[in-house]
């Protein structure tokens, strides 16, 4: 998640977890319960996250040694699950300024083509970079982003087995510089507007999905963009009982004031540029931005229950919001 949130103190953070609000009394009953049924998938997930936090890489940081050895984990990950590239390679540089220099990022975008060759394209984001290190310590970044990048992966895998709409290209796209500014995003989001063969119809971002409160539930923002979402909101969570809110209650309080959630993480510049959107994520917490966020404090029955339903919701042939 971007960079500036990290500034809120942890004290309000795990008050505003505590306080934020309950499911809809029209869905089936929240529970902590979780149905997962794909095989070998929290042990995959595991393994990427325990690779994507290690020392070795850094911590992550745009444009350092860490970042590139990340980025050549990430591609060989690709070429494992057969995925192809959009352009020639699957890494895509970018410039942006940032503090009074210039500084190239790259983002890493993988796709799996349409069984039937259509211009319908589903898009899910997932941020691969994170702070990077600060002497001999590093932010290993397990929940800020590898839960996404690793859940992203393991989507893949599974549509690449169980594609389930024949004219369906999904593209899988590692960004780069979230968290100084969303800056891979915003690469992103202007090729897609340049390239015409691309009908972008909705665009997943994970940010954050492997550490939940005590109530296991997932938040999702940009539910307006969904047709029928209240329909689908309740399909989703029969099928794994894993809880879906969508709405972060301000506190009353004032002592912490109410996150921004839609410019929050890489589904902004989607917003801003008028595609239809939808985030998952899990609020702020007490390893948020510090070195404490490990692999081994992550809940990974929670992410496969987060990635299964973000599959599921993917494989419905109608539906986006007709303009």
């Amino acid at each position: 998640m971007v960079q500036p949130l990290m500034y809120y103190r942890v004290a309000g953070l795990l008050l505003f977890t505590s306080l934020i609000g309950g499911c809809s009394s029209n869905l089936p009953e929240c529970s902590s319960e979780l149905i997962t049924s794909w095989p070998d998938a929290e042990q995959q997930i595991s393994q990427d996250i325990t690779q994507l936090t290690s020392a070795e890489f850094q911590g992550r940081k745009t444009a350092t040694a860490g970042s590139q050895a990340t980025q050549a984990f990430l591609i060989a990950r690709f070429n494992q699950l057969e995925l192809k590239p959009w352009r020639t390679e699957f890494a895509i540089p970018f410039i942006f300024d940032y503090q009074f220099s210039t500084v190239t990022g790259t983002n890493l975008v993988a796709t799996i083509p349409a069984k039937v060759p259509s211009r319908r394209w589903r898009i899910i984001t997932a941020h691969y970079d994170h702070l990077g290190q600060k002497g001999s310590k590093f932010f290993p970044g397990a929940d800020d982003n590898a839960s996404g990048v690793a859940g992203m992966l393991a989507i893949a895998q599974r549509w690449q087995q169980h594609a389930p709409v024949d004219d369906i290209n999904l593209m899988l796209v590692a960004t780069d510089a979230e968290e100084p500014g969303l800056f891979g995003s915003y690469a992103l989001v202007k090729l897609l507007q340049q390239d015409p063969t691309v009908e972008v119809e909705l665009s997943v971002n994970l940010d954050m999905i492997g550490h939940p409160n005590r109530r296991r539930a997932i938040y999702m923002e940009g539910e307006k963009n969904l047709q029928q979402f209240e329909h689908i909101q309740a399909q989703l969570m029969q099928q794994t009982q894993l809880c879906i809110r969508t709405h972060h209650r301000k506190l009353l309080s004032g002592s912490l004031q109410k996150t921004d959630w839609l410019r929050a993480s890489d589904h902004y510049p989607f917003h801003k540029a008028g595609y239809k959107w939808v985030y998952f994520g899990v609020p702020p917490h007490a390893q948020y931005h510090t070195e404490n966020d490990t692999a081994d404090t992550l809940d990974i029955e929670f992410i496969v229950a987060v990635v299964e339903t973000v599959y599921q919701l993917l494989s419905i042939d109608k539906l986006t919001v007709t303009p």
